[in-house]
């Protein structure tokens, strides 16, 4: 939890700036997940990624969408045989409005561009959809970054479709698609919105920033009115996924919440890609996690327990809390955001997301019913 900065003397340490807090934390996780001397890639990513940021702290920065508590920005670890350490971070910058926001978003794939050489085919295609002069929401873009053992880090943009208002979310999913030449994928996105969109509601839609023929294509979409059964239901057209598996996932990660998700709406994801225009590649579940357990503790008992039943050892997961969290986890709620899960082939895949905690603890007043994807 980030300190208030306080004189000397009082004693009290000014809180670091919300980037020097995030390249300590991702330098200890990039350590911790045996990724060796790939933290200086992961810290010179963030840093470009958050240059409008200048050096505010979290607390002087707007609240963000990454992480459930308004950190500026949110750590996630691909629990499986190649393990990656995944970051996202929101374009602020101090006393910002979501038109600054725009000019932020704006300026921050052009610093990737020219550090980089990042691909910006798709991006040009659909930002002036995604970032308008004048946006209905307060936040309109996050950027993230993937790092693994080896390779060059792989950035991604996830954009907000409600950025034109609520009633248009759907439409302007449709024109990113087909803006992307995935128009043909369409058809699937209605399937996967049987109830309406006010129940399946369309919420991210974002871009691998790579010229890879399978780069991908993502819509999140925000589940209201339903439970365990409902999700395994919705989910189960899409390959490796079956009622059962997908209820008892939901059992062991939100057994108090497994027949009424309400309180925090589960939140699907399917993914496309040129390889495969006119259907989903993949699909994806993600279970909310600061809402649904009294604190990180039983967050973390749930997790290894998931893991056991994909045949995965919990020790990469126990290695990254270690790092990421910073106080006891008995102690609040809000150091797990999601928890995604998806299917083979072979052993499921399973990652974790995590909060920095830079502004505090137990963010359920603040998400009582809505929440970030």
């Amino acid at each position: 939890m980030e300190m208030v900065s306080g004189s000397s003397e009082a004693g009290v340490r000014p809180a670091p700036s919300a980037r020097a807090a995030g390249e300590a934390r991702l330098a200890r996780l990039a350590s911790g997940l045996g990724l060796g001397d790939r933290s200086g890639v992961c810290v010179e990513a963030f840093g470009a990624m958050t240059g409008s940021w200048g050096t505010a702290t979290a607390a002087q920065l707007a609240e963000s969408d990454v992480s459930s508590d308004g950190s500026p920005m949110e750590f996630a670890i691909g629990l499986d045989d190649d393990p990656a350490l995944q970051f996202a971070v929101e374009a602020l910058r101090p006393g910002d409005c979501p038109v600054d926001r725009v000019v932020s978003a704006r300026a921050t794939m052009a610093g990737l561009v020219r550090r980089y050489g990042t691909d910006e085919r798709r991006w040009a295609q659909v930002a002036d959809l995604y970032l308008p002069e004048k946006p209905a929401t307060e936040h309109v873009a996050m950027f993230g970054a993937e790092v693994r053992r080896q390779g060059d880090a792989r950035f991604k943009v996830w954009f907000y479709p409600a950025v034109g208002g609520p009633e248009r979310a759907a439409e302007l999913c449709e024109r990113g698609l087909a803006a992307v030449g995935l128009g043909a994928a369409w058809p699937a996105v209605t399937a996967h919105m049987a109830r309406g969109e006010r129940l399946d509601r369309p919420v991210m839609f974002s871009l691998d920033l790579s010229a890879d023929p399978e780069a991908r294509v993502k819509l999140y979409f925000r589940h209201y009115a339903t439970d365990a059964d409902g999700l395994a239901e919705l989910m189960a057209p899409y390959p490796g996924f079956a009622a059962a598996p997908v209820r008892r996932f939901c059992e062991t990660m939100l057994p108090e919440a497994a027949t009424d998700l309400s309180a925090q709406p589960p939140v699907t994801c399917l993914s496309f890609t040129g390889a495969r225009p006119a259907g989903a590649g993949g699909a994806t579940v993600y279970l909310p996690m600061w809402i649904h357990a009294p604190d990180d503790e039983a967050v973390r008992r749930r997790m290894k327990a998931a893991l056991a039943a994909c045949d995965r050892s919990s020790g990469l997961y126990e290695r990254a809390l270690r790092e990421v969290a910073s106080r006891p986890l008995a102690a609040g709620r809000g150091i797990h955001n999601y928890v995604a899960w998806r299917p083979g082939p072979g052993r499921p895949r399973l990652k974790a997301y995590f909060s920095p905690e830079l502004r505090h603890t137990d963010p359920t007043a603040r998400y009582a019913l809505e929440g970030r994807e």
